[in-house]
This record gives C-alpha cells, structure tokens and sequence, in this order.
C-alpha cells in the first residue's frame, strides 16, 4: 500500500460517510463499483506513470465526495411500486368486466343489424335465395367517339 492507496481510501471514506442515509447493502455496491472504477483508471496508467497529480486527477474527475453520493443517492432512489389496493382491485376488474361486456354487446347488435338489413334488401327474395338485380340497357343514338372531332357546319343564314 503507497501514499497513493490513502488518497484513494480517503476519497472512498468520505463518499461512505456521505451515503450514510443509503441501506448498508446498497451503500457497499456503490462502494465497490467507484472502487472498481477507480482501480480500472488507476491501471491505465503504467505504474511509473502513477504519481500522486495523476490520482488527485482521476479522483477529481469522479468530483466531489458529496455530489458523488447525492448522484447515487437519486439513481438508487426508485418510485416505490404502484401497489392496487383490494377495493380498487375489485372496483377495476368490474370495470374491465362491464367494458368486455359493452364490447361484446355491439358486436353483436351490429351482427343482427346487418342480418336485417341484408333480409331486407331488395336482392333477396322471400324465399331466402339472393336475386341478381335487373340490369335496363338504355339504348340511343351511338355516341362518337371524344377523341375524335366531330365536324359540324355552321347554320346557313335565312334570308327573309
């Protein structure tokens, strides 16, 4: 252990002391991970690299102990579970049973809707059998074709 372990222990002790609030479990995760994070910084430096200005650099990096702990303070801070109460469990699964039902209920009025209307064409006999509907040509004078011009001859003038 050199001087350079004691910066590190001390900086590693006043984020404890700053976690004090957090459980014993989380705050000792939080603990090892910064540990872990400063020992993987550490070994990127080749050991006669490592002078005290280079670890103060890392540890500073990381920031100060307190916002450290406050920044693990509000990542470890979960909304607790939204927990349903048994009356308003009751109440929901009425809800869910009476919109289920509604659902099913227009389906089926709009099947029965469609039945009458389809008996009630006129296409279907009252026989139950679908007739073709009669089809009336209506026939005049052949249409000329629109692409093609048709000549007309101006009125001749009367003269009276």
């Amino acid at each position: 252990m050199n001087t350079y372990d004691d910066l590190v222990n001390d900086y590693l002790r006043a984020v404890e002391q700053a976690l004090a609030g957090v459980p014993a479990n989380r705050r000792a995760e939080l603990l090892a991970d910064l540990s872990e994070h400063i020992a993987a910084k550490r070994a990127e430096l080749s050991p006669d690299r490592e002078t005290e200005v280079e670890v103060r650099s890392i540890l500073e990096l990381l920031g100060d102990p307190e916002e450290v702990a406050a920044e693990a303070l509000v990542d470890a801070e979960s909304p607790p579970p939204i927990l349903i109460q048994p009356k308003k469990r009751s109440t929901a699964l009425i809800w869910v049973a009476l919109t289920i039902a509604a659902v099913a209920t227009m389906c089926v009025v709009a099947g029965l809707l469609g039945m009458v209307l389809f008996w009630s064409s006129s296409s279907v006999s009252s026989d139950g059998t679908v007739t073709q509907p009669e089809v009336t040509v209506v026939t005049g004078p052949p249409m000329s074709d629109p692409a093609t011009p048709t000549l007309s001859t101006p009125p001749t003038p009367t003269h009276s």
